[in-house]
């Protein structure tokens, strides 16, 4: 069992290679000590107490020793080579960061007392040069452990050095933590200069970037927020891309896209915009229209689950995903009066938020989803409205801010982002419950080189033929 000693060297955590290679120089030196004692032998003259016969056989034996442990150093040392290009990095950055945490002179990040036990390190890959580092809460607390990923980012170096902590995970058992790092300056955006590489290879996962996607078996409506010229509205459009391109499904599939600006989305074929007398009837009408889908679609599935005996999801009944966009829709809430005149019962603030409530709280089992956009995480009077930012599992935040992401995620889940980066119209934080992104993390949506608009009112058109 290892545990914590102040007198502990660097050497103890060095990585095997190294270890093979220094112990292959030692043994080299020791080799030529041998040697050298194998020659004092062949020169001590012949007297009484050793004859020249027993002079000659020692030293001979101490040659052959020597040339014994020459080959052994050099084959040691030949080892050590070839573990350098053979090591797998794993190993390496577990090296790295128990040097770091193990060895006094390096500040004791623990709090480690002498022989305190040490807590386990181990390394795993997770593919795409992302790595998870597990650390054991032994003599530590997970508290205490979730205190060192900045330690844990700053001793990773030469070929590690542009990797830094993203995630820090604690088990539901408390018994250890899990840092995922990642190198920090990789690009992981996907560059489409075709829309129809855009086209999912199954209905449930929409792509946001390179080994990044959401996952709607397993989460449920979206959030975006972002300020003007965030990359916000083209990130969404690379979605509702994604879902035009797998077609209609006969059981009342919609994409339905609300603009209460009356800006470029409304130029589109099947946009719902303002009235001719700037309200907002249409739109209310829209929202009613997607809600009722929602107890067609999912009557359909509980007459499947009653056939079949076990519940039956959408995607296994052939269904396709439906989605309603709501753009900017903080301004579309002021469109609303708040409370309804005689002649309009329905025509009310309280309505179209009742409406959209039941969107995103029941509409996720009969694989119904809205998209809102929001230009500030606010969540006050006449922002956001608490309950459904809490109901909208996936949450995006572009060109994000500290002080705006705390308004969407608590902060500890933002405690390991560097705040210091510059980030540019597309770049995004992004979480969704999928057992996966389930912790904040950084993406950039994809870059669409082509006719964003013209292509989207087309797949429109094509979608509604």
């Amino acid at each position: 069992m290892n545990v914590f000693k102040k007198e502990s060297t660097v050497i103890k955590y060095i990585t095997p290679d190294k270890k093979f290679i220094l112990s292959g120089v030692v043994t080299l030196l020791f080799s030529v000590v041998i040697k050298l004692i194998s020659n004092f032998f062949s020169i001590i003259p012949d007297n009484v107490f050793i004859s020249l016969d027993k002079l000659s056989s020692i030293s001979n034996g101490f040659n052959f020793a020597s040339i014994i442990i020459f080959v052994l150093g050099i084959i040691l040392i030949v080892v050590g080579i070839i573990l350098c290009f053979k090591l797998p990095e794993t190993v390496r950055i577990a090296c790295m960061v128990k040097k770091s945490l193990f060895i006094y002179e390096y500040g004791n990040p623990l709090g480690l007392k002498e022989n305190e036990v040490l807590p386990s390190v181990k390394c795993k890959s997770v593919g795409n040069g992302i790595f998870t580092i597990t650390i054991s809460a032994v003599s530590s607390s997970v508290e205490e452990l979730e205190k060192i990923s900045s330690n844990i980012s700053s001793c990773l170096n030469k070929k590690h050095k542009q990797y830094a902590v993203t995630q820090t995970t604690t088990d539901l058992a408390f018994n250890e933590v899990v840092f995922k790092i990642e190198d920090v300056t990789i690009d992981r955006s996907l560059y489409i200069d075709n829309v129809e590489d855009l086209k999912p290879d199954e209905p449930t996962k929409l792509i946001v970037a390179d080994g990044t996607y959401i996952d709607l078996t397993t989460s449920g409506s979206i959030l975006v927020a972002g300020k003007t010229r965030s990359g916000k509205t083209t990130g969404i459009i690379s979605i509702l891309t994604q879902i035009l391109l797998m077609g209609r499904d006969n059981y009342n599939s919609k994409i339905c896209i609300i603009d209460p600006k009356q800006a470029e989305l409304s130029r589109l074929p099947h946009v719902v915009s303002l009235d001719e007398n700037g309200e907002a009837t249409e739109i209310l009408n829209a929202i009613k229209d997607f809600a009722t889908t929602i107890v067609k679609r999912q009557k359909f599935l509980n007459d499947l689950s009653v056939q079949h005996g076990d519940a039956v999801k959408w995607w296994d009944a052939g269904f396709k995903p439906s989605f309603l966009f709501v753009d900017e829709y903080v301004a579309c809430r002021t469109l609303f009066p708040k409370k309804a005149s005689k002649t309009t019962s329905d025509y009310s603030l309280s309505n179209f938020d009742s409406l959209i409530k039941r969107i995103v709280t029941m509409g996720a089992s009969a694989g119904c989803f809205c998209i809102i956009s929001i230009a500030e995480a606010s969540v006050e009077e006449g922002g956001l409205p608490s309950m459904i930012k809490s109901a909208m599992t996936t949450k995006l935040l572009f060109k994000p801010t500290l002080t705006e992401g705390r308004l969407i995620w608590s902060s500890e889940k933002l405690k390991d982002f560097n705040t210091g980066r510059v980030y540019n119209a597309g770049d995004a934080w992004f979480s969704s419950t999928d057992g996966i992104h389930d912790d904040v993390s950084f993406v950039h949506f994809p870059v669409m080189r082509f006719k964003v608009y013209k292509e989207l009112g087309r797949l429109l058109n094509d979608y509604y033929k």
